[in-house]
């Protein structure tokens, strides 16, 4: 092989990095290029940039810590490691709280699995029609899509889906103006799976309950693992009241409650954690994204009791705990509570809401408008069936005006708008103007095809 030959390197197309310029520089919600030219973030890097690109009291602190000290090892403890415990303990809504730092998302997931059999002895677990939880073996054998699935090996144990209501077609009680004897199926991964939009409170029980059946019969219920807005999916909220059925019901067969906050906690669904509004309290919570603004930083948040019943060195991995990380996430959560950016989430929400409702007046092909603090979603319709063209030129006309959205949902018809929570008024304005534009632009491009083709 001639080693001086000039090659071309490429990134593998499965990390999916497509979406608008490479860009060098950020702060707040806009990211920039090379030649100064700024893109409005509706993405938040994923969900992650809560606070804004490059918040000033983050990237302090961050700066500060990567002059004293980067790297322990997992098994080296630090002071920064430390603070971000113990910071994040006060928040939870846990009365003797104990944190287990991971550093992906997925990893909290795979984490939370463990603690689970450790505390319950069970093996099997319970997870969610359009549930998200990650591509790592054990998150993504809870995730819903199978063509994620399809090149990995079989989960570390059983688990079986239930189907959630759909919020796009329910009452604020979680209950579908459907016909309450729908059936579920088997979904052919083991689990019972709803059909379509089908359903209705007592449909959603009993899919629940047919699952957590399959799972006490292979080795026990360990874990019902939910996401209280599964946000990857087209920002589907479940109800309160679901939240705490579902608790409940997994209570009664000795199984762990295990909410999935990673994207909705710490503010970005206007409140620091789903706790607030049920009744019943999730045994572990998983936090991530907003933690770390941008650093690689999630943890396991649970009762002491619970989550030391995972025993020493089984969950470990080199760079949890990282000092740098929980520098940065312990000037996150002290941001978190001096900007109170739960209250700025919900305004920011309502915000989005009075304008998505008055676009969708005038634009009846947008469908079922909903918000939840800084999260919102609409999705495209086309003679009352989802439209997933539509959704594209959507995402495609708001990137022709420098407005970066992500399209997905179940059909593949939905519009997420995912903006960081600490907006001034002009880029609020910025956002808002740009949602009416490329809407407006998406409904004239389809008038010119119309018009094209009956030419």
């Amino acid at each position: 092989m001639n080693s001086n030959r000039l090659r071309t390197a490429y990134e593998a197309r499965s990390t999916g990095t497509t979406a608008g310029p490479a860009f060098g520089s950020g702060h707040g919600p806009w990211l920039c290029t090379d030649d100064g030219t700024a893109w409005f973030d509706g993405t938040s890097g994923s969900g992650a940039a809560t606070l804004g690109h490059q918040h000033p009291a983050v990237v302090e602190a961050a700066a500060a810590q990567l002059a004293r000290l980067v790297h322990t090892g997992c098994k080296l403890n630090s002071d920064p490691r430390i603070r971000m415990v113990r910071r994040l303990g006060a928040l939870s809504p846990y009365e003797e709280p104990a944190v287990l730092p991971t550093v992906t998302g997925a990893e909290a997931v795979e984490a939370a699995l463990k603690v689970a059999r450790a505390a319950t002895g069970h093996r099997s677990v319970v997870s969610f029609r359009h549930a998200y939880h990650g591509k790592t073996a054990g998150a993504l054998a809870l995730t819903w899509r199978a063509e994620f699935k399809r090149f990995s090996a079989g989960p570390p144990g059983q688990v079986f889906t239930a189907a959630l209501p759909d919020p796009r077609q329910c009452g604020e009680d979680g209950a579908q103006p459907y016909e309450d004897g729908a059936q579920p199926r088997d979904d052919g991964e083991g689990g019972a799976d709803g059909t379509g939009g089908t359903g209705g409170t007592t449909a959603f029980l009993r899919s629940l309950t047919a699952a957590l059946d399959e799972a006490e019969h292979h080795g026990g219920v360990a874990a019902v693992v939910l996401e209280p807005i599964q946000v990857t999916e087209g920002v589907l909220a479940v109800a309160p009241a679901l939240l705490d059925r579902i608790a409940r019901a997994a209570h009664d067969r000795g199984a762990l409650l295990v909410l999935d906050e990673i994207y909705t906690g710490l503010g970005r669904a206007g409140r620091m954690f789903s706790a607030e509004i049920m009744a019943e309290t999730p045994d572990l919570t998983l936090v991530g994204k907003t933690l770390g603004n941008g650093f690689p930083v999630s943890a396991v948040l649970g009762e002491q009791r619970v989550v030391d019943a995972l025993p020493p060195g089984v969950q470990t991995s080199t760079y949890s705990g990282s000092p740098l990380c929980c520098a940065a996430a312990s000037a996150v959560l002290d941001t978190l509570v001096t900007e109170d950016v739960p209250a700025r989430a919900r305004a920011l929400g309502r915000r989005l809401d009075d304008r998505l409702g008055a676009l969708a007046a005038d634009h009846p092909w947008m469908s079922a408008v909903r918000t939840a603090g800084a999260l919102a979603a609409f999705d495209c319709t086309r003679d009352g069936r989802p439209d997933p063209a539509r959704a594209k030129a959507v995402v495609e006309t708001a990137a022709q005006a420098r407005l970066l959205l992500f399209g997905g949902g179940p059909e593949g018809a939905t519009v997420k708008i995912v903006p960081p929570a600490l907006l001034t008024e002009d880029e609020l304005g910025f956002l808002l103007h740009g949602l009416a534009t490329a809407v407006s632009d998406a409904d004239r491009k389809e008038a010119a095809q119309a018009g094209g083709a009956l030419r």
